[in-house]
């Protein structure tokens, strides 16, 4: 059966693709490679990215291969619109570090994990070569390649690296584009934003400065409070911008989700039948469905209805 192999080049990173034709009737001229749009079955692709002398080598099929071109292109539409967000497709995910860097993270077979921090550059060289091969060839989700396990079933899900903004320990190196020095300034800017807002802060000092001594316990609840509706606020947030209800969702699905202190996830457990059988088609998919025991200081609990029309609910459990 006759082989196919190309290469998609830009200058920072190159994607070649490669995988079998039939003997087609109308057989090319001798010397003459099959076009790319033949390939058949056997799919496999290769993903080069470079920074200067490094390189970072990434493997994958048509799977993968489809999970990036789904990831790159809604990121970069969020770029555009001046709103970067994570964001996660099956085994695949990224999520911005900076206003420069780009984390990318994906899944190498069924146990390793990769990472890679891309410039704008390399963001949008690698977005050409998705473009080039998509328009290719336009086949490429029914190509046969060889069965996997469900990517929410694998250990480690892509999901949580995005949406909790999880540092991972990956089986493979890290390609290195950025200084030490670079990282404090951009974990200064983060702490920054972090931070309460003026507005708030003075509110809080005025409250503190005329309430008598005996109200403190209710300060505490009231800061409790505040605590709990940011932790609210930004769980639909951040499910908001993930979830895309499958076409034919004809009623909610519905989760007790537990997050920590710092807004990640930690479990998901479904209320219903119908909430569990659909589980993999939500951005809560890689969760285990029990909170660990005991929780973890400062977590909190939130009932989440992911409803049709990409509608969604949070309110406290």
């Amino acid at each position: 059966m006759p082989s196919i192999s190309h290469a998609y080049q830009q200058p920072t990173s190159t994607l070649t693709v490669q995988g079998e034709t039939a003997a087609l009737p109308d057989a090319p001229e001798k010397g003459t490679a099959p076009p790319v749009q033949a390939i058949q079955r056997g799919f496999e692709c290769q993903l080069e990215i470079r920074q200067g002398e490094a390189r970072k080598m990434l493997r994958g099929d048509s799977v993968w291969l489809n999970d990036l071109i789904t990831v790159i292109n809604r990121y970069v539409e969020s770029q555009l619109r001046g709103e970067p967000k994570g964001t996660f497709s099956g085994t695949v995910a990224i999520r911005p570090l900076d206003f420069i860097f780009h984390r990318l993270t994906v899944r190498q077979g069924e146990e390793g994990i990769a990472q890679v921090d891309l410039s704008m550059t390399q963001l949008y060289d690698l977005l050409e070569n998705l473009t080039q091969v998509a328009t290719d060839i336009p086949h490429l989700s029914s190509l046969k390649t060889q069965p996997v396990r469900a990517w929410y079933r694998q250990p480690t899900g892509i999901a949580a690296l995005v949406v909790g903004g999880i540092a991972v320990v990956a089986g493979v190196g890290v390609l290195a584009t950025r200084t030490p020095e670079a990282e404090n300034q951009t974990a200064n800017r983060v702490q920054e934003q972090l931070t309460t807002p003026t507005s708030l802060e003075s509110a809080e000092t005025a409250g503190q400065e005329t309430a008598p001594a005996d109200s403190r316990t209710l300060s505490a609840d009231r800061e409790a409070d505040v605590d709990d509706l940011d932790l609210l606020s930004r769980l639909r947030e951040q499910l908001a911008d993930q979830w895309q209800s499958p076409p034919d969702l004809q009623e909610s699905l519905v989760y007790r989700v537990t997050v920590d202190a710092t807004g990640s996830l930690l479990a998901a457990e479904p209320a219903n039948e119908l909430a569990q059988e659909r589980l993999g088609q939500t951005p809560l998919a890689d969760l285990p469905d029990l909170p660990p025991d005991p929780l973890p200081t400062g977590a909190e609990q939130f009932r989440v209805s992911l409803d049709p029309d990409n509608q969604l609910e949070v309110t406290q459990d």
